[in-house]
């Protein structure tokens, strides 16, 4: 069986501490580019996988074309990448939010369906084994009927996760 060729698009934290380090060990998928406009953190994935570094994603995706893409960029990139990711005929796996407007999103799913290509959405708790349980003893009702419930998760916060801190984009409402 041949390898995954995937590309990731934004080199930050989420590509870092979720997309990169969970493709890396599967021995399917061969990483075989990253794009970031801040080219120092491509290169550096670039060169420890053994892969391709680019500034823009449009000269990645005519250069390497990979069969599927992480869209780990700002929110207001999403649907851009994504769309154009799929018109090149990769899949696509983009980080949450989908898109930041409907039709953005009705867009992105219009151009997976229109160039058969796989689209999902990084809600990356979904699969986490804690959840896919409380989800299969809910289905099964091996509880009951489930009246309420209490869960906690959570992080420090953009400002200390992301890569720029509080600088970050997460703060600026045109990207976020």
């Amino acid at each position: 069986m041949s390898k995954i060729r995937v590309a990731v698009v934004g080199c930050g934290s989420i590509a870092e501490k979720r997309h990169i380090i969970e493709y890396a060990p599967n021995p399917n998928v061969e990483l075989v580019a990253f794009c970031d406009p801040v080219t120092e953190r491509a290169q550096k994935y670039a060169d420890q996988y053994g892969a391709k570094a680019f500034a823009n994603y449009e000269d990645m995706l005519a250069e390497i074309k990979p069969d599927a893409v992480s869209v780990c960029t700002p929110n207001y990139l999403h649907a851009t990448v994504a769309i154009a990711a799929a018109n090149a005929g990769a899949h696509v796996l983009v980080e949450k939010p989908m898109a930041v407007t409907d039709e953005e999103a009705a867009a992105m799913i219009d151009a997976a369906s229109q160039n058969n290509v796989f689209l999902m959405v990084g809600h990356n708790q979904r699969l986490m084994p804690p959840h896919v349980k409380a989800k299969e003893l809910l289905e099964t009702a091996g509880l009951g009927r489930v009246l309420t419930f209490r869960t906690s998760f959570g992080h420090p916060g953009p400002e200390f996760w992301s890569i720029d801190g509080p600088g970050s984009w997460f703060f600026r409402k045109e990207e976020a």
